[in-house]
């Protein structure tokens, strides 16, 4: 069969959609077809993914624009749904919504689930949505001293992060029995020195046997990397310095494209930046030369306040993306599914990229310079390619955020498909899907 180039091709606009401007739109992360996008209303308008229509409104908790917003990961089924979201009146909120027994099912396992007494999978009534009444703004975290840019929960719930015009970026704790509505901040992070953009956790890993890593970006133009040095204390660790403007947005690489290019085992995962540069960059650790006799302070009895700090990571730059935006890169994400990576940004245009190994030299033509990637490293085994570009994906409206996203209405084609969303200034929330998108390895 003759393969075809892939298109975005569009599904559906949410609806009814935001009268303001829509910032980001988060799908659920455990296993529940709804998404929840943050808006200049006010408000957080969670949508069904099964219909695309609205299912519930958080307001009344913020008196300025929500910029951003977090499901708390949960593997358990007690039917309870929370969300963290940040705003330009520099708090956070913490809000709770308790469902039905058995409304929700259960969480976690990424698959669609089978819901009791449900329309397309989430309960609604005749109107298609409900007043919000059950949505309970259950705390507000305060501390920040300007405008919160973005919150984010690390994959164990654990931890939840904030960060700020005011150029820090908060670790909090909830403390105390589960939906006690306890916080403790447990790390105020200031090393950046301009306004914090992002912030991105990365899971616990074997490398080094550490613990959930954070990133964060910056107008400083420079990316961060901190984790939890001792019990309590947190530090940073790495610093990578390569953009020529604001880092925009972070992601981490997923699992599957780690398996697929047979990177080194006990190596962290690729970080991916974009930036006002309107570049798109991959990070990689650099390979640590060893060090011969290097005294062991651990087994010694020596008191850590005593020992050397930690030596600093060195990341890299090992590739840069191909260059498609012509403006700030707001967004990207990286698909669990299938590795590919999908941009938008200020310029209203949507891509989406593959990675690809490198063929030996002289078995084909070689790229051109605007379809592969540029590469930190001259061996490097793989190239980026574009796949498919989009313009005018909002008309003349600058796209705020993009998201891979599992599909759940009745049109699916198989039970791992995704769709991809954007989230624009003209406050719709639109679903695409990918046509004729082949998987190389």
């Amino acid at each position: 069969m003759e393969k075809q180039d892939p298109q975005l091709v569009h599904l559906a606009d949410f609806k009814p959609p935001s009268a303001a401007r829509a910032w980001v739109s988060i799908p659920n992360p455990n296993g529940l077809p709804l998404i929840a996008t943050a808006t200049s209303e006010k408000t957080v308008r969670v949508y069904s993914l099964s219909n695309f229509t609205l299912h519930s409104t958080l307001e009344g908790g913020h008196s300025r624009s929500i910029r951003s917003v977090a499901w708390k990961p949960s593997t358990q089924n007690n039917g309870e749904l929370c969300i963290a979201t940040g705003s330009f009146d520099s708090t956070m909120g913490l809000w709770r919504r308790k469902e039905e027994d058995g409304a929700l099912g259960a969480g976690g396992s990424g698959e669609p689930l089978e819901l009791e007494v449900t329309r397309n999978g989430i309960k609604h009534d005749e109107e298609g949505s409900d007043d919000g009444e059950d949505w309970e703004f259950a705390i507000v975290l305060e501390g920040h001293d300007s405008e919160v840019k973005h919150v984010a929960y690390s994959p164990s719930g654990q931890w939840l992060a904030s960060c700020s015009r005011d150029k820090s970026i908060w670790i909090w704790e909830e403390i105390g029995e589960e939906g006690d509505d306890e916080f403790e901040t447990v790390a105020v992070l200031q090393e950046h020195t301009a306004d914090v953009k992002c912030v991105s956790w990365r899971a616990a890993s074997s490398y080094k046997d550490e613990g959930e890593v954070l990133a964060s970006a910056s107008y400083d133009d420079t990316i961060r990397l901190w984790r939890e040095e001792e019990e309590g204390e947190w530090g940073c660790f790495a610093v990578m310095e390569g953009h020529d403007g604001t880092v925009w947005s972070l992601e981490w690489e997923p699992s599957v494209s780690v398996k697929r290019f047979d990177l080194e085992d006990g190596r962290p995962p690729r970080l991916l930046s974009s930036s006002a540069d309107g570049t798109i960059r991959l990070w990689s650790l650099a390979p640590a030369a060893p060090s011969p006799n290097k005294p062991s302070y651990f087994n010694s009895g020596i008191p850590s306040t005593m020992r050397p700090a930690p030596a600093a990571e060195k990341w890299i730059c090992t590739a840069i993306l191909p260059k498609v935006h012509d403006l700030p890169v707001y967004s990207i994400s990286w698909s669990a599914r299938t590795g590919q990576v999908v941009s938008t940004g200020g310029d209203g245009r949507v891509a989406i990229y593959e990675e690809r190994k490198r063929e030996p030299a002289g078995t084909e033509a070689e790229p051109k310079p605007e379809e592969a990637a540029e590469s930190a490293e001259p061996s490097a085994k793989t190239e980026w390619v574009v796949l498919t570009i989009l313009d005018g994906a909002h008309g003349p409206y600058e796209v705020n955020h993009v998201t891979w996203c599992p599909r759940y209405d009745a049109g699916k084609k198989s039970a791992d498909e995704e769709i991809v969303i954007t989230t624009g200034d003209d406050g719709l929330v639109k679903a695409w899907t990918v046509e004729g998108s082949p998987i190389e390895s």
